[in-house]
């Protein structure tokens, strides 16, 4: 009996030694598996951040690129801002000065053949001079002034008020041939 006692303490200790090598293995086996799943979330997250530095680097180059874009905006809003400033002043530099331009083409398209202009010149801020000179081959002096005036009344509409006739004067200046020089005083309507 003595024999069976002493397989049964090696079975109670090889027992236990399977029994503690089978825990130590369960044991690296769950230590395997933690290390494992630690290591794929490791490197996922490392590949997340990655990706993740990546996309801030591509956000900065297009932050930088915008930045450019919005220093052109600002300069044009500043430009704009000037060009605006401006554009009020000469409106109203516009509204306060007369413009001779459309003065001028009535006064031209009004002048009759016989008629030859002298001068044009401002009297005060709203008057004007005409002076002007009639052809010397011209035996009826009258009638070419007033045919111009006459002209300049229909024509003008809103631009003139107050055509009237100066003075008329006969000159030498050619000899032997006598010129008649005129003076038409007209006023500026408004202040266009």
């Amino acid at each position: 009996m003595i024999e069976i006692n002493l397989l049964k303490k090696r079975q109670e200790v090889f027992l236990q030694r399977v029994l503690i090598f089978r825990i130590i293995f369960i044991y690296l086996i769950g230590l395997l598996f933690l290390l494992v799943i630690i290591g794929i979330s490791y490197f996922s997250n490392r590949i997340a951040i990655k990706l993740t530095l990546t996309s801030i680097e591509n956000y900065k180059q297009k932050i930088k690129n915008e930045k450019g874009i919005i220093q052109n905006l600002e300069r044009y809003n500043a430009e704009m801002d000037r060009i605006a400033k401006d554009l009020f002043f000469m409106q109203e530099e516009y509204k306060k000065r007369v413009l001779w331009s459309k003065k001028f083409a009535i006064i031209v398209s009004s002048i009759p053949d016989s008629i030859y202009l002298e001068k044009i010149s401002p009297d005060s801020e709203k008057n004007f001079v005409i002076e002007g000179l009639v052809s010397p081959e011209i035996k009826n002096i009258k009638k070419p002034i007033t045919e111009f005036m006459n002209n300049l009344r229909a024509n003008s509409g809103s631009e003139f008020s107050n055509i009237s006739l100066a003075e008329i004067k006969k000159i030498t200046k050619i000899p032997k041939q006598d010129a008649t020089t005129f003076k038409i005083n007209c006023t500026v309507k408004g202040n266009k």
